[in-house]
């Protein structure tokens, strides 16, 4: 048998990837300019209403407009797309290793000694970074994730994914029943009429299953609040 998630889960199972457009350049300068310095780049990378840290995806001819980078077929992904949630996520082009590109020290600056990888993780701007190859295990990327999130989180990452998962399957309860109750109301009402017994019945029961939402839904967003921290006043100097 195989399990499918309900609407609502696979709701919070999507990537929103940010795709961010560099600035025109003073004076008639354009974007198109030659590579910023990485403080500026980072700069825009962050905006002033999302502190969260970085995961910032260069796109290759395989992954383009797919996930595949970070998602692994053999294996559920649940875990990897929840934990992204944490994250600002970032998506720069191919040719952003073109050495014009306005975003290209945001992997050249970094100074990566084994080549660029292809993400990384970025707490803060004076960080180390998190590299991350197409080949790295989940384990491997839940790990790294983890540690990122830690120091930016007031809350255990790791403790509220594991809550958040269990309520991903009280969404699916709760999403089944819904359409099992609409299914059969609609039943009722045409063998019955609409203000029959079990019609009324089966609508009050719909009610409760939308209580019951209510409170999940109020129950997931205690989950997901980790308390993210501030930026450090003080980092290091960028590289």
């Amino acid at each position: 048998m195989t399990f499918t998630r309900g609407d609502t889960a696979k709701d919070r199972l999507q990537v929103e990837w940010f795709h961010p457009v560099p600035p025109q350049r003073s004076g008639n300068q354009t974007a198109a300019s030659g590579p910023m310095p990485l403080q500026e780049a980072l700069d825009l990378l962050w905006t002033e209403h999302d502190q969260r840290p970085l995961l910032v995806l260069r796109e290759c001819s395989k992954c383009k407009n797919s996930d595949e980078a970070l998602l692994h077929r053999s294996l559920d992904n649940e875990k990897t797309m929840l934990l992204m949630s944490w994250f600002r996520t970032v998506r720069l082009p191919a040719h952003v290793a073109e050495a014009g590109h306005p975003f290209f020290n945001v992997f050249d600056g970094q100074g990566f000694k084994d080549g660029w990888p292809h993400f990384f993780l970025l707490a803060h701007p004076g960080a180390e970074p998190v590299t991350f190859a197409a080949t790295n295990t989940p384990t491997q990327l839940w790990k790294g994730m983890s540690d990122v999130l830690e120091q930016r989180y007031a809350k255990n990452p790791q403790k509220a994914l594991k809550a958040w998962l269990q309520q991903l399957d009280a969404f699916d309860r709760l999403d089944a029943r819904k359409r099992e109750l609409e299914d059969q109301l609609a039943e009722a009402r045409i063998e019955q009429g609409p203000d029959s017994a079990r019609a009324q019945k089966l609508a009050s029961e719909l009610q409760e299953n939308a209580k019951e939402r209510v409170a999940a839904l109020a129950e997931e967003r205690e989950i997901k609040d980790l308390g993210l921290l501030p930026m450090p006043r003080t980092i290091a100097a960028v590289r």
